[in-house]
């Protein structure tokens, strides 16, 4: 398996329908089949927030998902593999190609998912400024350390929902300042609550699934 790679996902669907995405931390080297066509290729951007998917009847999709900070070469990877007809064994080594992780950044991102605090005590952990964290975090990932630390304590406190919580045990076990502070969280990246989480129908399979802030 490719190093950048961190899971590979399948699903099909019969009938269209509407799903919710949450924001996982990765992004995806994604094979859409819909019957009677032919495949269609695309890298899923790096979601901010959670994303309302449609998907269409009778379509087959096939997913890559690659780790959190993995730098790809887009236009190449998608123009290799139509314009070598692919099959889906040689994807690994395709993807191999196009694909790399910078060791700092994965270190970085690492250390954020971890048990740590907050972002200071993370430059303290890896032994840098918090100028040069920064500075990697950004241009690695177009994102800030900021947007890295808040979406792991978002995505593991949501997870901890799954096992009947208490909400201000969940907040107080992942450094919410409160109930409320996590409530708001959850609103700025999964547009729900954290009650309508626990009821949402396929959200704790996703949540459940390999993303950053967990394996």
């Amino acid at each position: 398996m490719s190093t950048c790679i961190t899971s590979i996902w399948s699903g099909k669907s019969t009938t269209a329908s509407n799903i919710i995405i949450l924001p996982d931390g990765c992004r995806d080297l994604i094979i859409k089949i819909k019957d009677g066509n032919a495949p269609d290729w695309y890298v899923s951007p790096l979601f901010d927030h959670s994303k309302n998917i449609q998907i269409e009847e009778n379509t087959s999709t096939l997913g890559f998902r690659l780790k959190p900070g993995t730098c790809i070469v887009e236009d190449e990877l998608i123009a290799s593999i139509t314009d070598n007809q692919l099959d889906i064994s040689e994807l690994e080594n395709t993807l191999n190609e196009f694909t790399h992780l910078n060791t700092s950044i994965e270190e970085a991102l690492g250390c954020l998912a971890s048990d740590v605090t907050s972002i200071g005590q993370a430059v303290i952990r890896l032994g840098v400024s918090s100028r040069t964290l920064q500075r990697l975090v950004l241009k690695e990932t177009e994102r800030s350390p900021s947007y890295w630390f808040q979406l792991a304590r978002a995505r593991k406190s949501a997870r901890s929902l799954t096992q009947i919580l208490p909400l201000v045990e969940v907040a107080d076990r992942y450094g919410f300042s409160d109930q409320s502070h996590m409530c708001r969280e959850f609103k700025r990246w999964f547009h729900t609550s954290p009650s309508e989480i626990i009821k949402a129908s396929g959200i704790s399979d996703q949540l459940a699934a390999t993303g950053y802030g967990f394996d």
